[in-house]
């Protein structure tokens, strides 16, 4: 199977989480940081190598990538705009290696210039749609699961200890 990889907009999907609600801080990088843990998540499950590209972060010189696995955050150096980023790493990535690279940007720009480059293009609605459909799976499953292996212990417990772990484990409710 052929790599693909997730580039994103930061600030763009950001400021879009914030218009629907989804991400509610008193501080920008908390905000920021949010996104990125939301963004591992969906990451962890799919076969994506997954770049979120912030637009020149306190004004470093110097373009800076993190690696915090199993996504890549990329700040850009000083005057260059996450944009530019983005359509360099399709040209990159599509052109010279012939690998499959999917957008995530509501910048209309952006997106002409990365299509030209034959990115496939995901709008941020869509986009945030999909990492709540995905984090729901998810959770059923671990539940489904949890359920399962609670079913098929067979621990010494009262009734009432027992009820209280299935609380736990299926809603979280602590004891």
């Amino acid at each position: 199977m052929k790599k693909q990889y997730l580039l994103i907009d930061g600030y763009n999907l950001l400021f879009k989480m914030k218009e629907y609600n989804k991400i509610k801080s008193s501080t920008f990088s908390t905000e920021r940081d949010v996104l990125i843990d939301i963004l591992k998540d969906y990451a962890s499950g799919n076969n994506y190598e997954v770049y979120c590209v912030f637009d020149a972060y306190q004004s470093r010189n110097k373009e800076y990538i993190k690696e915090e696995y199993p996504i890549f955050i990329v700040y850009t150096k000083t005057g260059e705009k996450a944009d530019q980023w983005i359509e360099v790493k399709t040209k990159e990535l599509y052109v010279n290696h012939f690998v499959d690279v999917i957008v995530v940007s509501d910048d209309r720009a952006e997106r002409d210039s990365a299509l030209g480059y034959g990115a496939i293009l995901r709008d941020c609605h869509r986009f945030i749609k999909d990492l709540y459909e995905r984090k729901n799976q998810v959770s059923n499953y671990a539940k489904k699961h949890n359920t399962n292996k609670l079913q098929n212990r067979h621990i010494r417990m009262t009734n009432k200890d027992r009820k209280k772990l299935e609380q736990f484990l299926l809603y979280g409710k602590k004891f």
